[in-house]
């Protein structure tokens, strides 16, 4: 028996292991190079998702019906589960959405109205024709949805309704953003392998996505056991899908075997379908031959209306692409919008502008907002450039106020492989646009200069349509009001008798649009509901208007005849209010009267009739009274409780102050020792109580601002008030000073200025505190002790305010180069004269004014190079418009690094200079040999020379180059498009940086030797795995500056080297070091929770840093391949922990948040299960080891 029970145990021991193991998340994750993706992306554990796992309230399965509303279904119920996913991702409370799929239909169609009404914002299509996600997306960026279920309930028989039923309705919610994933039909399976990434990220972080397919319920394409479909059949050409659903998860592991015909592989999407019970989700093979044509869902979509009007002439689905190709005349595609104002009384101020993006790309947009001249475009700064194919909303960084009547907006579209798009609405020629209206003098396009009026060409007149192109503008002062009402339910009582009852509406309910998007329900007995239009002095139908801040609806009652005699009276139901304290005011509110009349009808009497009367008891005795109603000579009786009025806390008031009145600024903490209040209670009895009891508490003690400081005291929800007063900190005062640093110069050329940068002082204060501060604070600290025109070592003496201590350092002071201002020379004969490196790293001159230099006639008659040879002579990008010149040669011409902030030349003569015989007595250089002759900063920060001409041109007579004059490398870019002219005026020559021979938009070397690392990296996990994020530390090392260290430095976390990166996207760095070897080192963290691409990163295996630096004109970039070097550090719910795995994520776990996905929550009922199945295995085993026994 004993060996029995062990064999039990060990079998419900090894059950239990390996049933939880299956329950257990792999926790071992590669440490790849894209750490984002290892944790965040979809890593191997992310084999399958459900988000009905994540936002189930809102993952709910539709019915509709027999009408051909499949797009309706699907694009709302993708718009659902994003707004959902948002709020749940931004720790928002739950809300449960449900938008109306028949005003959708209603909306999106011109002809389905009574009366002959038509819609001017719908396609002129049956009913019965169904639709895309194109026009549902069209109808929710028009203005007219999506709205609440209750505003337009669902019906499959679609009948005619009023046009004012879909009229006038604010959108629930703005849509700002959607996406397009879709590809070509029957596209190669290559090409769904790599979209497959990109449909997942996109249902993890932002929700389902409108999918079509060929769909037929029970067809034999479908598994109808396990709701499995996979179609083998491919597409036909011009064939498209017959249904849409909404993708809401994957399996990469649902098998292949479970479809009626095997797909080859592996792997399904969960979608939800439109079919109601039929089921709650299916399945579909990542390889059905009939999908992916249409993949489309939203980014970003708003719960309520930021603006205050829409500006659109675009109100039908934008289906035509216009394309034009870059060419020799083409060299852009502009498209704008010109509208008129509808009212000048507003004061109206653009905020966003949106456009359907035909290809992904940079867009620029611009703006004129005082009149429709095209040429006065003004480009406007918004928060993104980078447009993703699809509807697109750019919210301006500044908005633009109008101040005309009428405006323009433009937006200038991408190069995409030479190819220029944009889309537009077709004109009323095209089938089914009958309500298709754009009129000439709207939409315009450029291909050439936006600045040049006879480039502007009127688009509708060239037989085209409006663009998608719009505005959206506020009003700045506006209020939030209702827009339209509608009956949500009526009156409880419907049917009155003449000349007794009056009107109750009680029950009665309407349904109220905001402004600003919200639906709100009103009571009809609001304060803010009129009601006119019912009489009961003749008997018939009444209709009632419900009139709510001007917005109006109806319902009817009907007024009886009055019946013969009352024959009884009862108590239907008694008033609200029973229970009484003494002394109450009797309510009669709530109660109902029937009455019988002899014919046999009755009628229910709202006891608040002015008919009906009531007794009075005596309210100031405790006890049960007796109440009679009297209606028609008739009464009822019923019971009311008058209790005694408990005893309750009346107020408090400050008995004693504390002994502690008054506190030193910034240091000393509330101290309430002493002081007391009183409470008075209803009976008048009081109670002293001390207020650092622990019953009292006393708020707003603030020490931070000199003054008076008003207290709360709170106690059992009374409240009341004393002072104290915040006395101002003595000034601290310095006790003693020491240099911390020396200036970074400590050597000057003689005449030159004391330069106190970079010096730092360590100051000691009276308070215990230090403080560093500069040497060049000119407030703080002085110096003396410095001679300019002294030569030699100098100690300058340092005195800081109010601190009797000098302190001091050592400076050098040298002789300068002399200045010969006329050197005349006879016979100079250079006989060799080598220079072996010769560095110019920062040539500056401070101010070079040349007033008057006037050559005329300058002549060298006879030039000898004996030698000359020039190994490499680059120019680049070296304009010369006008310049003429006459037999000028120049052999060697080398510019390293020449920088000059400020040339400018106004008039420069040289007249008659002609050098004859020069001639130096007895000057003979043999050998004059430079080895490194190295200028480091020379800088020239205006040069000025006031008029430059040279007349009677430059001659060389004889110009004489022997010895082999060899150019090994002499490469010229960029050609002199005109080179003739005889005036070369420079008004502003400015080089910031003064860099010659490199060209502003070329980029420099600085990042060449950098290299950029993940130092520390940091995974948090939450019990709401919604909340997951990464953050990662980075040092982007070996940054070569140079001499000068003023740049901007940018970053750009991006999972592809290929990327084209807009300049509102990249990130500032504000801490740069440098470094031992002179380099500086950037540092700095990124949060994936601030990352706009992490769809795109999650994707790739690779991480790439885009580098840009900015100094001036100086631009240098370079794309850096980011490595891990970290060990990730885990935290589960902000605790830190050395692993993820099941035992840390139960320990930590949340238990306020339920999720089905395990290991993180809702483990207890797996738990449970677990336990009960294995203790059945353990119980038939038992029985089973018994029989075998015996």
């Amino acid at each position: 028996m004993n060996k029995i029970i062990l064999n039990i145990f060990k079998v419900f021991i090894i059950l239990i292991i390996i049933f939880n193991n299956g329950l257990v998340f792999a926790n071992e994750i590669s440490n790849g190079n894209n750490i984002f993706r290892s944790y965040l992306g979809l890593s191997p554990n992310e084999s399958s998702f459900d988000l009905r796992d994540v936002i189930p309230e809102n993952v709910v399965v539709r019915y509709q019906g027999v009408a051909n509303n499949c797009w309706a279904f699907a694009t709302v119920g993708a718009l659902e589960t994003t707004l959902a996913l948002k709020r749940k991702k931004n720790g928002q409370s739950l809300k449960v959405f449900n938008f109306s799929e028949a005003h959708v239909k209603y909306g999106s169609r011109y002809d389905m109205f009574l009366n002959g009404q038509k819609n001017n914002k719908g396609l002129n299509l049956d009913k019965s024709v169904g639709g895309t996600f194109e026009q549902a997306l069209n109808y929710m960026t028009n203005g007219l949805g999506p709205v609440d279920e209750k505003w337009l309930q669902y019906n499959p028989s679609e009948p005619r309704i009023s046009l004012v039923d879909i009229e006038s309705i604010t959108p629930s919610v703005i849509v700002k953003n959607s996406v397009n994933l879709s590809i070509p039909p029957n596209s190669d399976e290559s090409t769904i392998d790599a979209l497959i990434p990109k449909i997942k990220t996109h249902i993890k972080n932002h929700g389902g996505l409108y999918f079509s397919l060929n769909y037929h319920r029970g067809d034999q394409y479908t598994n109808v056991n396990n709701k499995a479909r996979y179609c083998d059949v491919p597409l036909r050409t011009n064939e498209s899908p017959s249904h849409a659903v909404v993708l809401i998860g994957w399996d990469d592991n649902y098998s292949a075997n479970n479809f009626t015909k095997n797909p080859g592989k592996d792997g399904a999407w969960i979608f939800k379908n439109s079919y109601g019970s039929y089921s709650d989700v299916e399945y579909l093979s990542y390889y059905d031959k009939t999908s992916y044509t249409e993949v489309c869902g939203f980014t970003d979509v708003e719960e309520e209306k930021n603006y205050d009007k829409q500006y659109q002439h675009q109100v039908l689905p934008p289906i035509v692409d216009f394309k034009v190709n870059k060419g020799p005349v083409i060299s852009q595609l502009t498209v704008a919008e010109v509208y008129h104002r509808d009212r000048l009384d507003k004061r109206e101020s653009i905020k966003r502008l949106s456009i359907m993006a035909q290809e992904s790309g940079i867009y620029e947009f611009y703006i004129n907002p005082k009149d429709n001249d095209l040429t006065k475009l003004e480009k406007v700064d918004v928060n993104k450039i980078y447009l993703r194919k699809g509807f697109n909303t750019v919210e301006l960084d500044n908005q633009v106020e109008l101040t005309g009547s009428d405006f323009v907006i433009a937006a200038k579209v991408p190069n995409v492989n030479g190819e220029f798009h944009i889309s537009y609405q077709p004109t009323n020629r095209m089938q089914d646009y009958t309500a298709s209206v754009s009129n000439p003098g709207e939409t315009y396009v450029n291909y050439v200069d936006n600045s040049n009026a006879s480039y502007w060409k009127d688009f509708v007149a060239s037989g085209r349509g409006n663009s998608s192109l719009k505005a959206y503008v506020s009003y700045g002062d506006t209020e939030v009001v209702p827009t339209k009402i509608k009956m949500l339910s009526d009156p409880n009582k419907l049917e009155y008798i003449k000349d007794t009852e009056e009107l109750d509406v009680t029950g009665g309910k309407i349904l109220v649009s905001m402004s600003n998007g919200e639906t709100v329900e009103k009571s009809l007995e609001d304060s803010k509901v009129k009601l006119s239009g019912f009489d009961n002095s003749s008997i018939g139908p009444k209709t009632i208007t419900v009139d709510y801040m001007n917005n109006k609806t109806t319902f009817v009652v009907n007024v009886i005849d009055s019946p013969n005699q009352l024959i009884s009276l009862t108590l239907k139901k008694a008033p609200t209010k029973v229970e009484y304290m003494i002394n109450d005011t009797l309510v009669r509110d709530g109660g109902v009267l029937q009455a019988t009349y002899s014919n046999g009808k009755s009628a229910d009497i709202s006891t608040n009739s002015s008919s009906v009367k009531f007794s009075s008891p005596n309210m100031s005795i405790p006890g049960t009274k007796n109440v009679t109603i009297t209606y028609g000579g008739r009464s009822v009786n019923y019971s009311i409780l008058v209790k005694e009025r408990p005893i309750v806390l009346s107020k408090i008031e400050i008995l004693n102050l504390p002994l502690k009145t008054e506190y030193v600024q910034d240091t000393e903490g509330l101290d309430l020792t002493g002081g007391k209040i009183r409470a008075t209670y209803s009976n008048n009895n009081v109670l002293d109580i001390q207020m650092d009891s622990s019953d009292v508490t006393v708020s707003g003690f603030d020490n931070s601002n000199v003054g008076k400081n008003t207290l709360t005291v709170n106690y059992k929800g009374k409240s009341t008030n004393f002072d104290v007063n915040i006395v101002e900190r003595p000034k601290a005062v310095i006790n003693d000073a020491w240099i911390l640093r020396k200036p970074d110069k400590l050597k000057y050329k003689k005449g030159e200025e004391l330069d106190l940068t970079g010096g730092k002082i360590t100051v000691n204060y009276s308070d215990g505190t230090n403080k560093i501060v500069s040497m060049d604070n000119e407030e703080l600290v002085q110096y003396s002790n410095f001679n300019k025109s002294s030569l030699g070592v100098q100690s300058v003496a340092l005195r800081l305010k109010d601190l009797n201590k000098l302190l001091s350092f050592d400076v050098e002071v040298v002789r300068d180069e002399p200045v010969v201002d006329q050197n005349k020379v006879l016979e100079n004969k250079v006989i060799e004269n080598q220079i072996v490196a010769n560095q110019i790293v920062q040539n500056k001159i401070t101010e070079n004014k040349i007033i008057s230099n006037n050559i005329e006639n300058n002549k060298i008659i006879e030039n000898k190079i004996i030698s000359n040879s020039i190994i490499a002579n680059n120019i680049e990008n070296n304009r010369i418009l006008e310049n003429a010149t006459i037999s000028n040669q120049i052999i060697a011409n080398n510019v390293e690094s020449n920088k000059v902030i400020e040339n400018q030349i106004i008039s420069n003569r040289i007249e008659n200079n002609k050098i004859i015989e020069n001639k130096i007595l007895e000057n003979q250089i043999l050998q004059n040999k430079t080895l490194e002759n190295r200028v480091i900063e020379n800088k020239v920060m205006e040069n000025k020379v006031v008029e430059n001409n040279i007349y009677d041109t430059n001659v060389i007579h004889e110009n004489k180059v022997k010895n082999e004059n060899v150019i090994y490398e002499n490469s010229v870019q960029n050609n002199i498009a005109e080179n003739k002219v005889s005036s070369n005026q420079v008004s502003e020559n400015r080089v910031n940086d003064d860099v010659i021979n490199e060209n502003p938009n070329k980029n420099l070397d600085i990042f060449s030797d950098s290299k950029a690392e993940i130092t520390d990296a940091n995974n948090f996990v939450y019990t709401d795995s919604n909340k997951n994020y990464i953050e990662i530390e980075v040092n982007v090392s070996n940054i070569n500056f140079g001499n000068n260290s003023k740049y901007n430095v940018k970053y750009y976390l991006a999972g592809s080297p290929n990327e084209s990166i807009s300049d509102d996207r990249y990130v500032e760095i504000n801490k740069i070091d440098k470094q031992s070897n002179g380099m500086y080192l950037a540092k700095f963290k990124i949060d994936s929770k601030d990352l706009s691409n992490l769809d795109e990163i999650v994707n790739s295996d690779n991480l790439y840093l885009y580098m840009k630096a900015e100094n001036g004109v100086n631009v240098s970039k370079k794309v850096l391949l980011l490595n891990n070097v970290s060990k990730i550090k885990n935290y589960i719910n902000n605790k830190k922990v050395d692993e993820i795995n099941k035992d840390n994520l139960n320990k930590y776990k949340d238990n306020t948040v339920y999720n089905r996905i395990l290991p993180q929550t809702g483990a207890l009922p797996w738990f449970v299960l677990s336990f009960a199945i294995v203790t059945m295995i353990g119980i038939v085993s038992y029985f089973k080891f018994k029989n075998i026994n015996k």
